[in-house]
This record gives C-alpha cells, sequence and structure tokens, in this order.
C-alpha cells in the first residue's frame, strides 16, 4: 500500500480492533472497508461516514489487498483507480 502512495495511520498488527472513539482519535482522511477478511458492506460505510464525516469512505476489493499471486499485477492500477488518479 505504501508504494501504491498510502499511509496507513494505524500502528497496530494486522487485522486491528478499533473502537468509535479510537476511529474518531485518528480522525482518518480516507478509510477503506475490504471485502476481505470481512465483507465491510453499504450499512457499514453510513456508521463510518456518522464517526468520520471528513473521511471518505470507499468499500474496496480485499483481494487486491491479501492476496497474492496474479492479482498483484493488476494491483498498481487498482490502487490508483481507487485514488482517484
Amino acid at each position: 500500500m505504501r508504494a501504491a502512495g498510502y499511509i496507513s495511520i494505524i500502528k497496530a498488527g494486522r487485522y486491528p480492533e478499533l473502537t468509535i472513539e479510537e476511529i474518531k482519535t485518528l480522525s482518518p482522511e480516507m478509510i477503506l472497508l475490504s471485502s476481505e477478511p470481512y465483507p465491510f458492506k453499504a450499512e457499514h460505510m453510513a456508521e463510518l461516514k456518522a464517526i468520520c464525516p471528513r473521511a471518505e469512505v470507499r468499500l474496496c476489493d480485499g483481494e487486491m489487498f491479501s492476496w497474492y499471486g496474479s492479482r498483484l499485477l493488476h494491483a498498481p492500477a487498482y490502487f490508483s483507480e481507487l485514488r482517484g488518479d
């Protein structure tokens, strides 16, 4: 993700669990909700938008973030599109 221009503000390890207060304190610019390993949906987007109204909240293809192999060939273009480049 760093190579694609993203900076994670979460310093915890894999699959961190955050409280609502922790999310508010972090005050993210963008929240990416992955389809892997948990299938986030539109209702989760609405909940997070209410918590962080200034953040851009987007659903994204978790396979691009979590799976290795041939998907990596498509990852740079996907991340660029996700950023809105």
